[in-house]
């Protein structure tokens, strides 16, 4: 026979074996003992209007509270913990490269391995912030997320950098009419006459500068090499 995980949405309270017994969630045909009037357990309806009951270890087993999304991040989280740490231990074995021989799906083991760390960060912040236990970003980046929030209009910098109050933004898209043109002031004459010439407008797209807000001055700005390969990146606010 064939493995399978089933999942259901169930409504549940907490309730004694006595309380299920008084309520006719449970048939034991006999009278229940003391001990078994305090046994804890949950009052359980299903989505098809069925109700049961169940001792607490056998329901806290099977179901996890799922009432917030902050509990929903707690389940995600949790069982994302698990399979991050049985991948991780997996591709950081000596049997990693000894079972799977080729390099392309070696290589796509690993990129899952370091996609799973990467949603698994995500959830921890996410899970502080929502209690309150982070106020301020201060995760470190590789350059893939920095650029992420470059394009969802954050502000990045390296923590490394020598140079204090620099950061990096991306300027947003616009379209320059051609009345618009003759009062730029970031554009010398000669230009101005050229674009009028032509198209008759500028169309600003993908451009990123780097701001130091200690002198006000902007600067376009292109990564290095080190820069791609950077962990330490970071979301200024």
């Amino acid at each position: 026979m064939k493995k399978y995980i089933g999942t259901k949405q169930i409504e549940a309270e907490p309730m004694t074996m006595g309380e299920a017994d008084k309520n006719g969630l449970i048939a034991v045909g006999e009278k229940l003992s003391k001990e078994e009037i305090s046994i804890n357990g949950y009052h359980v309806k299903y989505d098809n209007n069925i109700e049961s009951w169940l001792p607490k270890e056998e329901f806290e087993k099977a179901y996890k509270c799922a009432d917030t999304f902050l509990d929903r991040l707690y389940i995600e989280d949790f069982e994302l913990t698990e399979k991050y740490e049985k991948c991780s231990a997996f591709v950081d074995s000596d049997k990693f490269r000894k079972t799977i021989k080729e390099d392309y799906p070696a290589f796509l083991l690993h990129l899952q391995r370091e996609a799973m760390g990467s949603y698994l960060g995500t959830l921890h912040n996410r899970i502080e912030y929502a209690n309150g236990a982070k106020t301020e970003p201060d995760t470190k980046y590789g350059f893939g997320e920095a650029i992420e929030a470059l394009k969802f209009g954050l502000a990045i910098r390296r923590s490394g950098w020598n140079g204090k109050g620099l950061f990096v933004i991306k300027q947003v898209p616009a379209h320059i009419e051609s009345d618009i043109v003759p009062k730029m002031q970031s554009l010398p004459q000669s230009a101005k006459d050229l674009i009028l010439k032509s198209k008759g407008f500028v169309d600003y797209t993908s451009q990123c500068l780097i701001y130091n807000e200690n002198t006000g001055c902007a600067d376009s700005w292109v990564p290095s090499i080190s820069d791609v390969f950077a962990e330490d990146w970071e979301i200024v606010q």
